[in-house]
């Protein structure tokens, strides 16, 4: 009798048990965020989750894991289990990263991408006081001295990096790079004109180009924002030279599509909610509501397309 029970028992138990890629749950979700908090990407990461959860019926938390230009949080999130409790705040550095170092995750493999977030456009941009007007000033520049304009990026291997050497390609000058560990301090040494120009995130950028500190040359977008229409593209001058960067959610591979889905959709609605589209036109940023298919689309040209710029540039960090 006390057999059949513990038989009965573990049947019971095997038949409650979730299935692999089912969500549990029971807790909150984790969303790990590989960046220091306080941060553009903590705050909006922060932000999407509150609207969440004022929408879903499990609360979903931020937990910081910075480290690794990202590497530390993504390789992570990719060992955990496929059961819609762990999600990862993902970045351009997503698609970039295993083109230049050693990473255990695969972009095309190793996710599920849940949604998008906002793209992020980079812009050159330069003092008011520089002799640069315009993007074909620098390009008639850097091919009078060749190597000897220098732009600022916010770190090596970043967006802001191979947009600099994509620059460079489709306009085919040779330039100065010079990595600085964010946007800021890259920011505070053009404005000092220890460098040329920079090449940096809009949203880091744009109090001072509305305060009329910095004057912007272009963005690295194919078509001019509504939000500031009179910045130029880099695209007017240099066709081709399209490069930017982005957020969103992604899963680990395997968890369920109907998890998936539900996410998406939550995340959708928060894109389009108040304190939301408050904090992007702050930023200079615009929500791209987009479906899990859609995301994963882009995350597949995102990878091949740095994989074939990192190569032809033949850049290796690690």
């Amino acid at each position: 009798m006390a057999r059949r029970v513990w038989v009965a028992g573990l049947l019971a138990g095997a038949l409650c048990a979730p299935l692999p890629g089912m969500a549990q749950e029971n807790g909150p979700i984790r969303m790990i965020m590989p960046y220091t908090p306080g941060g553009g990407a903590d705050t909006l990461g922060r932000l999407v989750a509150t609207s969440m959860n004022k929408r879903g019926d499990r609360n979903i938390v931020v937990e910081n894991k910075p480290g690794a230009n990202t590497i530390l949080a993504t390789d992570y999130v990719s060992t955990q289990k496929p059961d819609g409790n762990t999600l990862l705040y993902a970045s351009s550095s997503f698609t970039i990263n295993p083109h230049l170092y050693k990473v255990s995750y695969d972009p095309a493999t190793s996710f599920s991408p849940v949604a998008l977030l906002s793209e992020i456009p980079l812009v050159m941009v330069t003092t008011k006081d520089s002799p640069f007007h315009r993007v074909q000033d620098v390009i008639d520049k850097a091919k009078a001295k060749p190597g000897q304009v220098s732009f600022a990026s916010y770190g090596l291997g970043s967006a802001a990096h191979l947009g600099g050497i994509l620059f460079e390609s489709k306009a085919s000058v040779k330039m100065l790079h010079v990595p600085y560990k964010g946007s800021m301090p890259a920011l505070n040494d053009l404005m000092g004109h220890h460098v040329d120009v920079a090449i940096v995130s809009l949203e880091s950028a744009l109090a001072m180009i509305k305060g009329g500190e910095l004057r912007a040359l272009g963005i690295f977008n194919q078509d001019r924002l509504s939000s500031l229409p009179d910045i130029p593209t880099m695209v007017e001058t240099v066709p081709g030279c399209v490069a930017v960067g982005w957020n969103g959610i992604l899963a680990p591979k395997g968890t369920d599509p109907a998890v998936v889905k539900k996410l998406n959709e939550q995340v959708n609605q928060a894109l389009v909610s108040a304190d939301l589209n408050q904090y992007f036109a702050n930023q200079g940023l615009e929500p791209r509501q987009r479906t899990p298919e859609a995301f994963t689309q882009i995350i597949k040209d995102e990878n091949a397309k740095w994989g074939q710029l990192v190569q032809a540039a033949g850049l290796k960090l690690q």
